[in-house]
């Protein structure tokens, strides 16, 4: 019940944030073949882009590693898979670049889905993010330790 509220205010705060901005930068070549449309604008807040990866993260990552992010076993369309808890200390210490690989190009072997053809660079970032800030309690892009 708590994170639905914080979800909330989040949310009304990344919307406030979203209606005063400037939509004048916004880039729209979204199309039934292309990537999601990019907002050019030069710095998003974070209020909007925690929500945003709050949202992305809850639409396709939820379902395999859990609204907590701490994975775990299930079975999904018919095949177990034991998705990484997104919250232990060894996923945390791992640079956002190796983020952005894993959701990019997937781990098909594992049953991850590779994410290049349904998420832009920037939803990318933001689920990221939201993963750092939420689950991690680290800020984004840590500097790599031993990162195999």
């Amino acid at each position: 019940m708590m994170k639905l509220k914080l979800f909330i205010v989040i949310g009304a705060i990344a919307a406030a944030v979203a209606c005063s901005q400037a939509t004048s930068n916004t880039t729209n070549t979204a199309s039934s073949n292309s990537k999601p449309a990019v907002n050019t604008n030069a710095a998003a807040s974070p209020a909007a882009e925690t929500a945003s990866g709050a949202k992305l993260y809850s639409t396709n990552c939820a379902k395999c590693h859990k609204e907590d992010g701490t994975g775990g076993k299930i079975t999904v369309d018919g095949k177990t898979i034991e998705p990484d808890n997104l919250t232990a200390a060894k996923l945390a210490a791992k640079p956002d670049a190796k983020y952005v690989q894993y959701i990019t190009d997937g781990f098909p072997e594992d049953g991850m889905p590779a994410f290049k053809d349904k998420l832009s660079e920037q939803e990318i970032k933001d689920i990221i993010g939201y993963v750092r800030s939420e689950f991690q309690k680290t800020p984004p892009n840590p500097a790599p330790a031993n990162v195999k």
